[in-house]
């Protein structure tokens, strides 16, 4: 095993990590705080208006607390929109006016709301900051001011005459949320340590296993680089994590399987091929995407600092369907060699977030 992760972080160093383009991922927790501004709260109060929250967001005198329940953020860049549970509700003795459907987006006017059944800008902000925790963001917007159209619904609605006006003040908001899977940069490898009892079956059938570029072999350890297109849980309990290169099972003067082009489903806890069997028309030739191997539990580090999410030593056993493969090419009508749940190796990588 250290030989194994020795191998990784030798191939991990001589990949470059390129720079991030602009993608959002979806949020998947978080809280939103929004911090009434005093003078609004007094005002209000005197002319008769409450101000209350609809659970699971709460109201602690001037605090109100929303949970995030969605909404899709970009980290290099901060930028993005937070939805949220909850409303903020005024209440006179005339009408009940909720703000329902709050959400945040990083802009100069940042809160919107549904009020009185339509979706308004609430405020404007003064000054607005977004900045990298981790996985995710933070987001604060200072100075709030209430639009003109908030401040005329909330006057007629309440019943309030022309006691709001634009520019009012409304308070500040502060936002930080955790995305529910990342995007995953083209840097890095995954690795595969075959289990010595599989390759010398190998071995003894005379099959060849040859990694094909950009796929590598280095000290009995198959890697693959990371490749575009990957999304996983900063927790790798979920999500797909993709690969470049092929590895190819050769028998001389017999048959030829193709893994190509792997990924590992975390979710279900396969790795998954293009499989291809050739030489045709002698075998089935290019079969389509199958799973080939089941993942056990492995150990799973993961770093917010470095945005960096690792799996050792994941147990990868054989598929029916790549048991079946490699009986029809390299059995040769003989007695099946390869059964499904048979060890194969283990499966290691660092995956780097953007």
């Amino acid at each position: 095993m250290r030989r194994a992760l020795c191998i990784l972080v030798a191939v991990l160093a001589l990949a470059g990590a390129p720079a991030a383009g602009a993608t959002y991922d979806p949020v998947g927790s978080g809280a939103t705080r929004i911090v009434l501004d005093s003078g609004f709260v007094s005002l209000l109060r005197g002319h008769g208006v409450e101000i209350s929250a609809t659970t699971p967001a709460k109201l602690q005198g001037r605090i109100f607390t929303l949970p995030v329940s969605g909404g899709e953020m970009d980290p290099t860049d901060g930028k993005g929109t937070i939805e949220h549970e909850g409303s903020l509700i005024f209440t006179s003795a005339r009408k009940r006016v909720p703000f329902r459907a709050l959400s945040v987006k990083v802009k100069k006017t940042p809160l919107i709301a549904k009020v009185g059944g339509s979706q308004l800008k609430v405020a404007k902000a003064q000054r607005i900051a977004s900045h990298r925790e981790g996985f995710g963001v933070g987001f604060g917007a200072t100075g709030l001011t209430l639009t003109q159209k908030v401040a005329t619904r909330l006057n007629k609605k309440l019943g309030l005459g022309r006691l709001l006006a634009e520019g009012q003040r409304f308070g500040s908001v502060t936002s930080r949320t955790q995305p529910a899977s990342v995007e995953l940069l083209p840097t890095g490898s995954a690795v595969l340590t075959p289990d010595p009892a599989f390759r010398a079956k190998l071995d003894s059938l005379f099959v060849a296993v040859n990694p094909i570029h950009p796929a590598q072999a280095l000290g009995g350890v198959f890697s693959f680089p990371i490749t575009v297109g990957g999304e996983i849980a900063p927790d790798a309990s979920s999500g797909t994590l993709k690969v470049a290169g092929d590895l190819e099972f050769l028998q001389l003067g017999a048959g030829q399987v193709f893994w190509r082009q792997p990924w590992l489903d975390l979710a279900v806890h396969s790795g998954s091929a293009d499989v291809d069997i050739e030489p045709t028309p002698a075998f089935p030739g290019k079969i389509g995407r199958l799973g080939i191997v089941g993942l056990g539990p492995g150990a799973v580090a993961v770093d917010p600092a470095s945005r960096t999410i690792s799996l050792s030593s994941a147990p990868a056993t054989l598929t029916a369907e790549a048991a079946a493969s490699f009986n029809q090419a390299f059995t040769q009508g003989a007695s099946p060699a390869f059964s499904a749940g048979e060890p194969v190796g283990t499966v290691s990588f660092i995956a780097t977030a953007h």
